[in-house]
């Protein structure tokens, strides 16, 4: 609107005579209906006020693209974390970390200023829609040789455009292989430094690198080659407009200028329609990764909910001639049959990859059965809520979970509340609650990542006083004390034996020093209970069982 009110501006200072059409009448009708006089200076404060509206919505159209992007942003990263939380941990352990990362922290901002491109590209088409009506308003033949002129050549242009695209993939690629290596280097940083492998890693990183530097410079010089053939495009047309509107159409200096005017306004959205399909062949890559890992992530998500709320059980759990295979028909473990009575400790023993984890993770359901069942009470474990049935349970794993967070919040981690007193209680029970009081300041103190502040000892017993102050029915201790030296497997044992027939423990360990006093000790081996029973029980029968303690006492010694 506020190039058109230049035309008649222009043909009154040339021509010093009103111009002519149909929307000057209008325009004058308008003027005289509010008893306006029509004059230069009118005309001037006019074209103002209309640029000055123009700027308000230009404002507010930017207002509604930043906050749209932004809003876009926000919920896709929020939906990409929950679907990659929910997921199985057999999808997590097929895919890298690093890939998640550079995909929510990275793929996804992409991914929104995509969007904002896509509005911005729709607010350019509807400018290049009116500029060309108002080409069409001056000149209806010259503004048809511009438009041939101009979709001639953009046949070149699209194929740059294709080119874009299959860089902006590359992109993608390389920016998830950077992220990748970055994030697992770092995780091994005290593997690498001890060593001495920095200089290798770094000439590796450096690869990576340049194979990143090499493909963005590509991408982004295709883009130049874009900006140019465009530039070229709209000096032809320039040029022929300049001789045909001379030489065969005879049009006022005033509708030539003006048309020419239009015309070099016209190439800012053109160009940047060129530069944001180019810019959108890269984001709609990153676009495309995301939507990729959100399908996979569902379509590997195959642990459903149940309905029945878990409210604790009160007599055994039964394990039915289970089988699991990670791989089809290559069992881990094969029709495992198993009664454990509430309260009652059991232990599990036996090689690694003899398939004892994955029993634990059977029963913690973070993995169903391939065939067979698991049953509390006679209930299909199937038929719990999740979320029920986990606050029902208590984990200390071999991995040490702990927060860049207070001792407070780490041990209340899982509960429902965050109780100062309780979470007291719980670390007295596991003989945390002395080391926690020495620290500078007490429960509140900041136990840095991963729980670098603490000793791998003091680490277990807050990971055992969290997994207590939960007041589990049913207790797993995975390997809990399997990276721990004697007087801290000694402290850890004893905090068992406090509880001990107070919750349902299930315990695995390689020492067999530590599950002594279980009441039951199943020894697994190749999938398959080979024996069970009592320590002595089952020394007493000389089995597999007496062979591991026979080796290890002779180690010991």
């Amino acid at each position: 609107m506020s190039l058109g009110t230049l035309v008649p501006i222009i043909n009154i200072i040339a021509t010093n005579q009103e111009p002519s059409g149909n929307l000057w009448n209008i325009f004058k009708m308008s003027l005289n209906f509010f008893n306006i006089e029509l004059n230069l200076t009118t005309l001037l404060i006019i074209v103002s006020l209309i640029f000055v509206c123009g700027q308000i919505l230009i404002y507010y159209r930017q207002l509604l693209q930043v906050n749209l992007r932004f809003r876009f942003v926000k919920d896709i990263k929020e939906k990409l974390f929950a679907q990659l939380i929910h997921a199985d941990l057999a999808y997590h352990n097929d895919k890298k970390s690093g890939q998640f990362l550079d995909t929510i922290l990275i793929e996804t901002e992409r991914a929104g200023s995509g969007l904002f491109v896509i509005t911005d590209i729709f607010s350019n088409v509807c400018l290049v829609a009116v500029y060309i009506l108002m080409l069409v308003y001056i000149s209806v033949q010259m503004t048809i040789y511009c438009v041939v002129i101009v979709i001639a050549m953009l046949f070149f242009v699209n194929k740059l455009l294709e080119i874009s695209r299959v860089y902006g993939i590359k992109c993608v690629e390389s920016n998830t292989e950077i992220n990748e290596y970055t994030s697992e280097r770092f995780n091994l940083l005290k593997l690498i430094k001890s060593n001495s492998k920095e200089d290798r890693e770094t000439k590796l990183f450096s690869k990576i690198a340049d194979d990143f530097r090499i493909i963005n410079t590509k991408f982004a010089i295709n883009g130049s080659k874009i900006e140019l053939l465009f530039q070229s495009i709209m000096f032809t047309v320039a040029v022929v407009i300049v001789y045909l509107s001379m030489i065969t159409f005879h049009l006022s200096v005033g509708l030539i200028i003006v048309f020419l005017f239009v015309l070099v306004m016209l190439t800012t959205p053109l160009r940047s329609i060129n530069n944001q399909r180019h810019e959108l062949s890269g984001m709609m890559a990153s676009l495309g990764k995301v939507d990729l890992i959100l399908t996979e992530s569902q379509q590997d998500t195959h642990i459903n909910d149940g309905d029945v709320t878990f409210s604790g059980f009160e007599s055994q759990i039964s394990l039915n001639n289970v089988s699991y295979a990670y791989i089809p028909e290559k069992m881990v473990l094969n029709n495992i049959t198993l009664k454990i009575q509430k309260n009652e400790m059991v232990a599990f023993v036996g090689p690694s990859g003899g398939g004892k984890s994955t029993l634990v993770d059977l029963l913690m359901r973070l993995i169903d059965p391939t065939t067979g069942s698991i049953t509390i009470d006679g209930i299909d474990l199937k038929k719990f809520t999740l979320k029920s049935y986990h606050a029902k349970i208590g984990l200390v794993s071999q991995d040490i979970f702990i927060f860049n967070d207070s001792v407070l919040n780490n041990i209340c981690y899982g509960g429902d509340v965050i109780s100062l007193e309780r979470a007291r209680k719980a670390a007295q029970i596991a003989y945390a609650d002395e080391f926690i009081e020495s620290l500078p300041e007490g429960y509140s103190t900041s136990l840095g990542e991963r729980g670098v502040k603490l000793s791998g000892g003091q680490k277990q017993r807050i990971a055992l006083a969290r997994a207590i102050y939960k007041n589990p029915d049913i207790l797993i201790l995975d390997e809990a004390t399997s990276a721990l030296d004697t007087e801290s497997e000694k402290i850890i044992q004893n905090s068992i034996n406090r509880i001990k027939h107070k919750y349902t423990i299930l315990l695995i360990a390689h020492r067999l020093s530590t599950i002594q006093d279980a009441d039951t000790i199943v020894v697994l081996e190749n999938g398959k209970i080979l024996e069970s029973g009592s320590h002595e029980e089952l020394l007493s029968i000389n089995g597999t069982y007496a062979r591991y303690h026979t080796m290890q006492q002779s180690k010991r010694w």
